[in-house]
């Protein structure tokens, strides 16, 4: 007897093209491709290009020319990128934006003292570059997981401070300390730019050991914070390590022997060379105790304005980096910490504003079980930069990374992982899966 078999047709077995489960796993945001996470690194780099500043000791008052033209136009350019990367992303990341609305009431609050103040142009000028460079990475956070994210924005950091570094070389042997050349910036901002990509390296040493590749980039950056002679910059790298250590153990035993072999390397400089007394000195400056002084000489200008008086509740403009003292040698200080710019600039508004985020964000990334490992070292950093440098809310590398750290630490955010990708947080034996990332 003869059976006949009918097989299916051809186009039966086919799946159907809304099938979403069929679509190719590099348009999702959860499993992204090369490409894609090399282009976010690349509008991480536009991003910090157009925040950075292109001219040393220069303080942005308003008006435009060659610079701010095309500062302005890498921006607008990062911008139209990244909506268009996300718009080919078939699954996006959910990101929160409670931290976005508190920033801009903090930035509306300096607008508003802006034009009591006088100084409005310059200050909408810097508010609207802000306010874009907010949406540019609140988008861009949405295209990749959040740990590719960071690794991206570190990445971007580390390459813009080697660039910056390698053609800021005859500043080294001018004044003693390395700035950037192009972009010329100055060396504390170049220390600030190289720490974050430091603390990222350990991280990943310490959670998957120590490799050849890791512990050169570790040294090259290290060399640049040294040389650039940011102690402050040092200080913040030191402690976030620290913290790094804390929250994420040793899990190697390549990590010991690299610390046996730096003990001895650590004492043969400290004992043989002057490295680190001409460090902590800047070669017998006295430059510590008035840089000190004129720290001091802000906190006591800004907290001595009257409490009737307007701006000591709403500031007077983010454009404000500079205020008027009644010190010997000179009418006017530059102002050196994000807290002692969020009063002259917001008042004790939006001080109160940007105080209650950096809480909100310690309690978060300590609850925080599957983030707390890379987010809280990050975060640590940013704190103490806050207290001795500027730039925690203003156009600079500094808001950058706390704007990504807060965005990332949001309900929404952190609820957000993709249940059948790899769990970043988790470490199987001696290797970890958000190092593939890397």
């Amino acid at each position: 007897m003869i059976r006949l078999r009918f097989s299916r047709a051809p186009e039966a077995r086919m799946p159907a093209l809304t099938d979403t489960r069929r679509q190719p796993r590099q348009q999702s945001a959860h499993h992204p491709s090369t490409a894609r996470v090399t282009a976010v690194g690349a509008l991480y780099v536009l991003i910090i290009v157009s925040v950075i500043p292109w001219r040393s000791a220069t303080i942005y008052s308003g008006g435009a020319d060659g610079v701010v033209v095309a500062k302005a136009f890498i921006a607008v350019l990062a911008f139209a990128a990244t909506l268009a990367l996300a718009a080919r992303t078939r699954e996006r990341v959910a990101v929160g934006i409670a931290p976005a609305c508190v920033i801009a009431l903090a930035l509306l609050v300096s607008v508003l003292g802006s034009v009591l103040a006088g100084n409005d142009s310059a200050t909408i000028i810097l508010v609207g570059r802000m306010f874009l460079v907010m949406a540019t990475i609140l988008f861009l956070l949405t295209t990749v997981p959040w740990v590719t994210s960071i690794v991206c924005l570190l990445a971007a950091m580390a390459s813009v401070a080697v660039v910056a570094a390698v053609t800021g070389l005859p500043s080294l042997a001018a004044s003693g300390r390395l700035g950037g050349g192009i972009p010329e910036i100055h060396p504390n901002e170049l220390a600030g730019l190289v720490a974050a990509p430091i603390i990222g390296l350990v991280i990943l040493m310490l959670r998957n050991g120590v490799r050849v590749w890791r512990l050169l980039a570790a040294v090259v950056l290290v060399g640049i914070a040294v040389a650039s002679g940011s102690r402050t910059g040092l200080l913040a790298i030191v402690v976030g390590i620290g913290v790094a250590v804390l929250v994420n153990g040793i899990r190697d035993r390549s990590v010991l022997y690299l610390l046996l072999g730096a003990l001895p390397l650590g004492y043969a400089i400290g004992s043989f060379t002057d490295v680190f007394g001409s460090l902590a000195t800047r070669a017998g400056s006295n430059d510590t105790s008035t840089a000190l002084d004129s720290r001091f000489d802000v906190w006591r200008v800004v907290l001595g304005w009257d409490w009737g008086e307007w701006q000591k509740w709403i500031g007077i403009g983010l454009s404000a980096k500079k205020i008027p003292v009644d010190i010997k040698w000179r009418d006017e200080q530059v102002l050196d910490s994000s807290w002692a710019s969020l009063l002259a600039q917001t008042g004790l508004i939006g001080t109160a504003l940007i105080a209650a985020l950096i809480v909100w964000c310690v309690a978060s990334a300590l609850i925080s079980s599957r983030r707390r490992w890379l987010i809280t070292p990050l975060l640590t950093l940013v704190i103490i930069r806050s207290v001795t440098e500027s730039g925690l809310i203003d156009s600079a590398t500094a808001f950058i990374l706390f704007f990504v750290v807060a965005s990332l630490l949001t309900h929404r955010s952190r609820h957000a992982d993709d249940p059948v990708g790899p769990e970043y947080d988790r470490v199987d034996g001696r290797r970890s899966h958000h190092l593939s990332l890397t």
